[in-house]
């Protein structure tokens, strides 16, 4: 959030350094919401689970653990490199996730084990 934050500033120092306590929790909640409308997404989840996986990801293997095309692919690291999800290497042609985007993962599947706990408790015939 801090990088996001950093590239709004035009060169000054001074519209960061104007920005009160109410402002920046206000931008911590818009980035935040932002960030979980991207792991949302079925599709983006499944590019964030796979590089949970793996320190890198080359994307030829994430183009095929994720069933995406070359271009489509492309456009979902970058949707998720654009909210601090994951991060990409131009150079070498990887993706890694980033410190957010793990702790959104396990946030996601901890959520979708207690309910799935939940469904399994409430589905159960009830013997007595």
């Amino acid at each position: 959030m801090l990088d996001r934050l950093d590239r709004l500033e035009s060169g000054t120092g001074g519209w960061l350094t104007a920005q009160d306590d109410r402002a920046l929790r206000e931008a911590a909640v818009d980035m935040t919401l932002r960030a979980l409308r991207a792991a949302a997404d079925p599709t983006n989840f499944v590019i964030l689970s796979f590089l949970s996986t793996r320190a890198t990801a080359p994307l030829a293997e994430l183009e095929s653990a994720s069933g995406l095309g070359r271009l489509a692919l492309n456009e979902r690291v970058s949707d998720l490199v654009q909210v601090g999800l994951a991060s990409r290497n131009i150079d070498t042609d990887q993706a890694q996730i980033t410190a957010g985007g793990a702790a959104l993962v396990e946030l996601i599947q901890s959520i979708g084990e207690a309910t799935a706990k939940r469904l399994a408790e409430a589905l159960q015939p009830v013997t007595r």
